[in-house]
């Protein structure tokens, strides 16, 4: 293979993949979240899926994880911590710094929205084959991974995001 289709090759992904960020974030933004009684807007639903799987959480870490602003960060925690949906807590190995992690209910709502994400994951690739399907699912956690082991180490978790 040459280098021109090489290139092509690695041109063509580029642009899939970044076609995909686009439409899964329009996506996304067309689903009526909120007429699900206990809808979340995509960023609560990023920051409560990152606590409710990999939590409890520093600010300053879910910040980094999510590549979020701090102070961003903080005002959505703060937001999702007056609908009752995670809860800070101080942290036992630095009590100058506190944690955040996921109540009952936080656990519970961010549930029913995985499971609405899901289910239109499910209704997109209803007509693919199940190997189609597996295939694809390996191929993209292969491509995920080598993103995450060129990504700098920060001691958070960034893997099991099947959200």
């Amino acid at each position: 293979m040459g280098s021109n289709e090489l290139d092509d090759e690695h041109a063509a992904i580029g642009r899939q993949v970044g076609r995909f960020i686009r439409l899964s974030e329009r996506l996304f933004a067309t689903l009526k979240w909120n007429e699900a009684g206990r809808g979340l807007e995509r960023p609560a639903y990023v920051l409560l899926s990152r606590v409710a799987v990999d939590g409890p959480f520093r600010l300053s870490a879910l910040a980094t994880d999510v590549s979020l602003d701090l102070s961003t960060v903080s005002r959505q925690v703060a937001a999702l911590e007056s609908a009752g949906l995670v809860r800070r807590f101080q942290d036992p190995s630095d009590k100058r710094a506190s944690l955040v992690e996921v109540t009952d209910v936080g656990r519970e709502v961010f549930a029913e929205n995985r499971d609405r994400w899901l289910a239109i994951w499910r209704e997109l690739l209803a007509e693919w084959e199940p190997r189609q399907r597996q295939e694809f699912a390996a191929l993209f956690t292969r491509l995920n991974e080598s993103i995450s082991e060129r990504l700098p180490q920060t001691g958070t978790t960034f893997e099991r995001d099947a959200r």
